[in-house]
């Protein structure tokens, strides 16, 4: 990472990564760097399913979807390069504003189905969806991240889409499913 990305600071972890900010060294270009944590790095399914992460996020190129720029499966830690999105969490807005205004609401609403019917119509599934997986730009819009549970759905009927096997997370499975 260090000799193409110069890392400015953790931006986000989570379970099995990390998040930075990051410099492209020869562009400039502001970036988030996910790094896989070194706990999972000795477990080859571990290590899979953060590549397929980022393999089905760069089919989703989408203005509600944090675009994947580049998969490295460096030995020593595998990353992903994403868009970097100025902003908080929908997690921590909500956490200092307690509430939306019905507009603002429904202005966060249709930014979320519009990226997750997208996401659909790519025969992708999000299957972790919530708040701290919702980035919100200072302009208002927001972003989908971390389709690291997400699920290549076989959508030739809805009983299949439904009995995708891949992992989801527990808040949100029967959701999903319905």
């Amino acid at each position: 990472i260090r000799d193409r990305y110069k890392v400015l600071y953790m931006i986000g972890a989570g379970t099995f990564a990390r998040v930075f900010r990051a410099v492209h060294r020869d562009t400039g270009r502001v970036v988030a760097v996910k790094v896989l944590r070194s706990r999972h790095r000795g477990d080859v399914s571990q290590i899979e399913q953060f590549l397929r992460e980022g393999r089905m996020g760069l089919q989703l190129r989408h203005p509600n979807i944090v675009s994947i720029y580049e998969i490295q499966n460096d030995p020593r830690a595998p990353y992903l390069v994403m868009e970097f999105v100025e902003g908080e969490t929908l997690r921590e807005i909500l956490k200092i504003r307690k509430q939306f205004g019905p507009l603002e609401g429904l202005q966060i609403v249709q930014d979320l189905c519009q990226g997750l019917d997208f996401a659909y119509q790519q025969g992708i599934s999000h299957r972790d969806l919530k708040l701290s997986n919702v980035l919100v730009h200072p302009s208002g819009r927001c972003k989908l991240v971390d389709f690291g549970l997400a699920a290549l759905a076989d959508t030739s009927s809805d009983k299949a889409i439904a009995d995708c096997p891949s992992a989801r997370a527990i808040d949100y499975a029967a959701l999903e499913r319905g």
